[in-house]
Parts: structure tokens; sequence; C-alpha cells
């Protein structure tokens, strides 16, 4: 049985830049596309549950056109665009988990932390 496993690692590197300004616009962004997933959320009632289930689009065609919409105001590579995306996703569903669990209230949730995630394609 073999088993495959990767190992990811980050280190300080001290630099003159000043990121502040790019790691609040990647935030923005971010929240940009949870808010414009959340805005499509479809909400259906079963009548086994007593919440209504959300339905998140997974669409290709919706895919595009967020990733055109978010890539107008944005004066930075395009994988920081796909690379928010796939984060905006990942918060979704596991709000969603949450949510369907009786964890968290149906409420869109919000980014708070400056972060940015960088896709794998780059750093490999």
């Amino acid at each position: 049985m073999s088993e495959s496993s990767y190992q990811v690692r980050s280190y300080k590197v001290k630099h003159n830049c000043d990121v502040k300004w790019f790691l609040e616009a990647y935030r923005w962004l971010l929240q940009r596309a949870i808010d414009e997933t959340w805005k499509n959320i479809t909400w259906k009632e079963k009548i086994i549950k007593k919440r209504l289930i959300p339905i998140i689009p997974k669409s290709n065609e919706f895919k595009r056109n967020l990733r055109n919409s978010l890539l107008r105001n944005w004066v930075f590579c395009a994988h920081y665009a796909d690379s928010a995306i796939k984060q905006a996703y990942s918060i979704l569903k596991s709000w969603r988990r949450n949510y369907l669990k009786g964890r968290r209230a149906k409420t869109k949730p919000v980014v708070k932390k400056k972060f940015v995630r960088v896709k794998e394609t780059l750093y490999s």
C-alpha cells in the first residue's frame, strides 16, 4: 500500500516592500467573490429538515462570469482572482456544512483576516 503525501513549508523573508495594500486588496477581492456567490445561492425547503438548504452555484459558466467580474477592477495577476474564487468556495462549503448541522446562522460569511492563498502550481 503506497501512500502519497506532500509537505508545504512557509518561510518568513525580510523585505522592504509594503504589502499591506496588496493584502487588503486581496481580502476585498475574496469578500466580493463570497458576496457574488452568496447572491446566487438558491434556498430549497425540505419537509424533513427545519432549515432551508443552500445550493451553491457550481456551473462553469457562473465561475467564468464571476472571474471576469472580479478581474475588472483587479490590477494584479489573474491567478490571484482564481485563488480567491477557490478560497471563497471553500469558505462557503465550510459555512454550508456547519449551517446544516445548526452551528451557523443564515448569515453571509465575512473575511476579517488579511492573507493570500497562492495556487499550488506556482510553488511546485
